[in-house]
C-alpha cells in the first residue's frame, strides 16, 4: 500500500516530528543536565533500499539503538549514528551526568570501540528520543503506543536494517526516516532516526494527524 500525501500533508508530518525533537531535547537535557537541541531538517517517506543509502549504505558501520512498537502504532524504530559522532554524543551526556573530570579514559583510538558507561549513556539518549518522538504521537491518536526496552549494537548498517525490514517486506515504501541534529555548546552530532510502521498503522497515524486528504 502506498499512500501519496500533497505538500501541505507533508508539512503537517514534518510539523510533527520537529515537535516531537523538540520535546526529545528537553528530555535529554533533564536526563544530562545539558542544554541540548534536537532538530529534524530533513523529513521524509523512503522504501527499503533508500533506507539503506541514508544509513551510509549496507556496509556502514553504524551504532544503533532499537525499539519495537506496539499499540496505537505497531513497526519499529531505530535511531543510527555514525561512530565517531555516537562518541561525541557519549561524551555530552557523560559530562553532564558525571561531570568532565570523571569521564572514562578512552584507551584506544579506534571508533568503534565504546567503553560501559558510553553504551548505557547512547542507549539511554536513543531511548529517550524515541520515546518523546511516540509520545507526541500519541497524543495525535489518543492511545498509548508502548516502546520495547531499548537494545544498542555496533554493526554493519545493512545487518542491523535487514531483520527489521523483512519483517516489513510487503511495506517497504512505508518507512518515513528524519536526518537528526543534537547540538551543545555550538557542537553538532548528525544521526537518523527511522519509523517504520505497519502499512495500516501508518494510515491511521497520517490520518489522525490529518495529512491525508488535504
Amino acid at each position: 500500500m502506498t499512500l501519496t500525501l500533497s505538500e501541505a500533508g507533508q508539512n503537517v508530518v514534518a510539523g510533527t516530528f520537529g515537535q516531537a525533537m523538540k520535546r526529545a531535547g528537553e528530555a535529554l537535557g533533564s536526563m544530562s543536565g545539558q542544554v541540548i537541541e534536537v532538530q529534524a531538517p530533513m523529513l521524509r517517506r523512503c522504501t527499503a533500499a533508500e533506507v539503506l543509502a541514508m544509513a551510509g549504505g549496507p556496509e556502514s558501520v553504524v551504532l544503533a539503538v532499537y525499539v519495537g512498537i506496539f499499540g496505537a502504532l505497531e513497526g519499529h524504530a531505530l535511531l543510527l549514528f555514525p561512530p565517531a559522532d555516537a562518541h561525541r554524543l557519549a561524551q555530552i551526556l557523560l559530562t553532564g551526568l558525571l561531570g568532565p573530570g570523571e569521564l572514562p579514559i578512552e584507551a584506544t583510538n579506534d571508533a568503534l570501540v565504546y567503553d560501559e558507561l558510553e553504551l548505557s549513556a547512547l542507549q539511554e539518549s536513543g531511548n529517550v528520543t524515541i520515546s518523546a518522538f511516540l509520545n507526541e504521537l500519541a497524543m495525535h491518536l489518543h492511545e498509548p503506543i508502548q516502546p520495547t526496552p531499548p537494545q544498542v549494537v555496533v554493526e554493519m548498517a545493512g545487518a542491523v536494517l535487514d531483520a527489521v525490514l523483512l519483517d516489513l517486506v510487503s511495506d517497504a515504501d512505508q518507512v518515513l526516516a528524519a536526518k537528526t541534529t543534537f547540538s551543545e555548546g555550538g557542537r553538532a552530532i548528525d544521526g537518523t532516526l527511522f519509523v517504520l510502521p505497519r502499512a495500516d498503522s501508518l494510515r491511521a497515524l497520517l490520518d489522525a494527524l490529518g495529512a491525508i486528504g488535504i
